[in-house]
């Protein structure tokens, strides 16, 4: 069985990004909170705000390691 996952159209541009594979378990907020925001009904997170500075992107790289469901992703350099 194999399961498409999309980006999820309420993230922010840039380089990071999260996945419909996200099950809403807010880990990624917890680690970042300044850049991951929740739907309306709680059922997932997305990238509100790219990060702006070392501490933000130090924070999202951490969230991006201990997320359970591996949906937080990073694009790389956007030019």
């Amino acid at each position: 069985m194999s399961s498409v996952v999309v980006r999820l159209q309420e993230n922010v541009p840039g380089k990071y990004y999260v996945t419909s594979a996200c099950n809403g378990c807010g880990i990624c907020f917890s680690y970042a909170l300044q850049n991951f925001m929740y739907s309306n009904d709680s059922s997932y997170y997305y990238v509100y705000q790219q990060p702006a500075d070392p501490r933000e992107e130090e924070d999202i790289r951490r969230a991006i390691e201990v997320c359970p469901m591996n949906c937080i992703r990073d694009d790389g350099e956007i030019l």
